[in-house]
């Protein structure tokens, strides 16, 4: 499936936020390509949260999203369709590539799922908060899910995992 049929359908939005987040996903992963010279993922690896190998890494990449701005980081368990999320252990992911607004920051995905599960509750899958906006305070440290979809996700300040990233990745945007 597209990144664009997965938005529309998978998360049933309108053709103006399927451009925003197709045009959010794909200048990060652009930059990331040009700051690393890492090596674009066949569709089959990309639909396992392999977006690049750089060198023997495979790695997962995050554009520059509003959270970001706040110092939020989101991390996915269960995709919208119950499966694996680009968090989960069984995510062929082994490290995320979060785009803020001047660095990427790189962490090895264990690490932050590991992380993630000791500040958030015991996960109980009918404890989930489901709500289609909830504010990034709210959602810390706490399972939360979409309405009418199976995901569950976190919210982390990237403050919580300082102590775990891996790499930075500076960039200035030329004008």
């Amino acid at each position: 499936m597209s990144l664009n049929n997965y938005l529309k359908k998978g998360r049933n939005l309108s053709d103006s936020r399927t451009a925003i987040c197709v045009d959010v996903g794909k200048s990060g992963e652009d930059l990331f390509k040009e700051l690393t010279g890492a090596i674009k993922s066949e569709l089959a690896d990309d639909k396992q949260h392999i977006d690049f190998y750089w060198g023997e890494k495979k790695v997962d990449v995050k554009g520059l999203k509003k959270m970001h701005h706040s110092g939020f980081i989101l991390l996915e368990f269960i995709n919208v369709w119950g499966g694996n999320g680009w968090c989960s252990k069984n995510s062929k992911a082994e490290f995320i590539a979060f785009q803020f607004p001047d660095k990427f920051y790189v962490f090895k995905k264990s690490d932050l799922r590991e992380r993630a599960l000791e500040l958030c509750e015991e996960f109980d899958q009918d404890k989930v908060i489901r709500k289609n906006w909830i504010p990034y305070d709210e959602a810390k440290y706490k399972w939360v899910g979409r309405y009418n979809a199976q995901d569950v996700f976190t919210y982390l300040k990237i403050s919580d995992v300082d102590d775990l990233i891996y790499d930075l990745l500076p960039y200035t945007i030329k004008e």
